[in-house]
């Protein structure tokens, strides 16, 4: 709904509403009080000009005109979308819609019966269509929580089965030293690090004097820790992930955290047993 039209359901709802009172009512919608006070002004002689709000003194009010306005928007609008979706080949699809939509036509025609009576005479759908609607989510909830039921074996057999996972971690003391002692046990006294933007490669490649091969970064190991502090001072305003290769695992760096892709034993033997 325009500001306008909500506006004008605002001062239906409440005639004779005074201009702070609006004001009020309106200024979550902007960056700035003055913002909102501007463009309140702005509606208000709009408005006014087309005849569909008057004032008197501070209070203002709608008109005939105006009170047509509004409940044309709520039958044009927002029943139009409910009966399409509740009229629509799958409904339950559409559910959250539904919901959030006929939440809003109940909560406006509670305090306004114009809307209502606009509601009535144009809707396409009735109590009954919404109660076969809800068996139909029963039966979709019933058929979820059965197939949850099955994954969640599955899921069982995959781990006893040691398949691959992927565990997230924060970029904490604890995770980067964990990260450091798998570094430590490699044999080779290099580290390798897949950069996935050039420009920080670039930049990485000069401030730790490391040697630049392709999208890889070589540094002596040792230097681990300039590294990760590298990739978290680089990585406060954009995702720049950054890919470790320690056979068996890989370890993606993406600050604000480290993922850990490998065996389900060897993460659990690394990282603990997931509660």
């Amino acid at each position: 709904m325009t500001q306008r039209n909500n506006i004008l359901l605002i001062v239906k709802q409440q005639p004779g509403i005074d201009y702070n009172s609006l004001l009020n009512k309106i200024s979550s919608s902007y960056g700035s009080i003055n913002s909102a006070r501007a463009a309140l002004s702005r509606a208000l002689k709009d408005l006014s000009a087309l005849g569909m709000l008057k004032r008197q003194g501070n209070n203002i009010f709608i008109t005939a005109k105006g009170s047509a306005s509004i409940n044309q928007e709520m039958k044009s609008k927002l029943i139009l979308k409910l009966n399409q979706s509740i009229k629509g080949k799958n409904p339950v699809e559409e559910i959250n819609s539904i919901v959030e939509m006929l939440s809003t036509l109940i909560e406006r025609s509670k305090q306004d019966r114009d809307l209502l009576k606009a509601a009535k005479g144009s809707a396409e759908f009735y109590i009954a269509d919404l109660a076969e609607l809800k068996e139909g989510l029963d039966k979709r909830i019933h058929n979820l929580n059965y197939l949850g039921g099955i994954m969640l074996q599955q899921i069982s057999s995959l781990q006893e089965l040691n398949f691959n996972d992927n565990r997230k971690q924060p970029f904490d003391p604890k995770t980067k030293k964990i990260v450091s002692q798998l570094v430590q046990s490699q044999k080779s006294e290099e580290l390798t690090a897949e950069f996935l933007k050039q420009d920080l490669l670039q930049h990485a490649t000069t401030e730790l004097n490391g040697k630049q091969q392709g999208n890889t970064l070589i540094l002596d190991k040792k230097h681990l820790a300039k590294l990760l502090s590298f990739i978290e001072k680089n990585s406060q305003t954009e995702s720049s992930p950054v890919n470790l290769y320690l056979p068996p695992l890989k370890i993606i760096i993406d600050f604000p955290h480290i993922y850990f892709t490998g065996s389900c034993n060897k993460l659990n033997s690394i990282l603990g047993e997931e509660k």
